[in-house]
C-alpha cells in the first residue's frame, strides 16, 4: 500500500470535501480564512479556494492579496520558491533520468 505525500503548499491550506470531485479535495487558503473570519465564509468565495494540487495552490498564493498582507516580502518569496512535485517529475523525464 502506498501513501501519497502531501505537497509543500499543504500547510497553507485547509482541505474540505469537494462536492464535484470526491477524489480531489478543495484547498481553502488559510490567509483568506483569517481575512474573512471563518472557513465557512471563505469556502464560498471562489477567489479563496482551489483544487488541492501543488501547482494550483502555488498559483492561488501568487494572486492572493491576503497572503501578501499577512506575510513579509521575504516570507512570501520563501513560500513561493517551494518545489512543486510535478515540476520535479517533468524535469527528470525531460533529462531522461529514470529511477527504479
Amino acid at each position: 500500500m502506498t501513501t501519497k505525500q502531501t505537497h509543500n503548499f499543504r500547510p497553507f491550506f485547509t482541505l474540505v470535501k469537494n462536492a464535484n470531485n470526491a477524489t480531489n479535495a478543495l484547498a481553502v487558503c488559510n490567509w483568506c480564512i483569517t481575512k474573512h473570519g471563518s472557513l465557512a465564509v471563505a469556502q464560498l468565495k471562489p477567489e479563496c479556494f482551489t483544487t488541492n494540487r501543488a501547482r494550483l495552490c502555488r498559483g492561488h498564493l501568487l494572486k492572493c492579496q491576503n497572503f501578501r498582507e499577512y506575510n513579509t516580502e521575504e516570507e512570501v518569496q520563501r513560500i513561493l520558491a517551494l518545489q512543486i512535485p510535478e515540476d520535479i517529475k517533468k524535469r527528470k523525464k525531460k533529462d531522461g533520468i529514470i529511477f527504479l
